[in-house]
């Protein structure tokens, strides 16, 4: 699967475990719905920037997001 499907799959993951739609996490966010759409849709792929947006908002890692790691959260030192 590449990063961007990975990507894909997980903001959408967790955008619906939430209960949220693309409208309410777009409000969320302060960017456009339209946005969201493109990164689910695979329309756009997304910069480190908005991957750090949609990390932070949700609580996980980039590098989960992108599919480096399974485990969501940072890990404690």
């Amino acid at each position: 699967m590449s990063v961007t499907a990975t990507f894909v799959k997980r903001i959408r993951e967790l955008r619906e475990a939430k209960g949220m739609g693309v409208r309410e996490l777009a409000y969320e966010l302060g960017i456009s719905h339209t946005s969201i759409s493109y990164y689910e849709n695979e329309k756009r792929e997304p910069t480190v920037s908005v991957c750090k947006m949609f990390a932070d908002y949700f609580g996980v890692t980039c590098d989960y997001l992108v599919g480096l790691t399974d485990y969501p959260y940072k890990k404690e030192y």
